[in-house]
């Protein structure tokens, strides 16, 4: 019971290698395990595709993951699976879709969320919103992101975050205020 225990006038051994506990380290696919040439990179910089809340982030392949997915690291310091389709090298041209998205808009296009929706319901995407509910984002100004389901739609805030509000809660921002 005394094995850690060490003399104060000893000097204190070296430290130990770090490495990271097992849970951490993603598992290697079977085709990464049998040497076929993998689609992306550990340390390669990828640009996310979907899900549709994650579109447009990047991260750092951090290795191959079971079911045809790999780990990505994203600047957060997070790291999810995502599917190959949905990754895509950052140093890559956009696909077509992509491409539309990110080209400057000319002229935007209002949106309604429902048919039943009034006109005070109608957003274009990009567009600055003040959020009216509920009472912890109230006063907030995001960009709408596009239509959610139902009457929701998606809000962007400076910081990143997604949420999917109620038409009513929302209201358009006014210039110079």
């Amino acid at each position: 019971a005394t094995e850690n225990i060490q003399d104060a006038a000893a000097p204190a051994p070296a430290p130990a290698a770090y490495a990271p506990p097992a849970s951490t380290v993603p598992q290697v696919s079977a085709a990464a395990q049998d040497g076929e040439e993998l689609e992306f990179t550990p340390g390669q910089r990828v640009t996310l595709l979907a899900p549709p809340a994650m579109n447009g982030r990047q991260g750092t392949i951090v290795g191959p993951a079971l079911g045809g997915t790999f780990a990505v690291q994203l600047e957060s310091g997070s790291i999810f699976n995502f599917a190959t389709e949905n990754i895509q090298d950052a140093a890559a041209l956009a696909p077509p879709a992509a491409t539309a998205a990110a080209a400057p808009m000319h002229a935007p296009t209002a949106v309604s969320a429902g048919a039943s929706q009034s006109e005070e319901a109608e957003f274009e995407k990009g567009q600055i919103v003040t959020i009216l509910a509920p009472p912890p984002l109230a006063g907030k100004q995001g960009t709408i992101g596009g239509p959610d389901y139902d009457d929701n739609w998606m809000v962007v805030l400076d910081s990143g975050s997604v949420f999917s509000l109620k038409a009513e809660n929302l209201k358009r921002a006014t210039v110079g205020a």
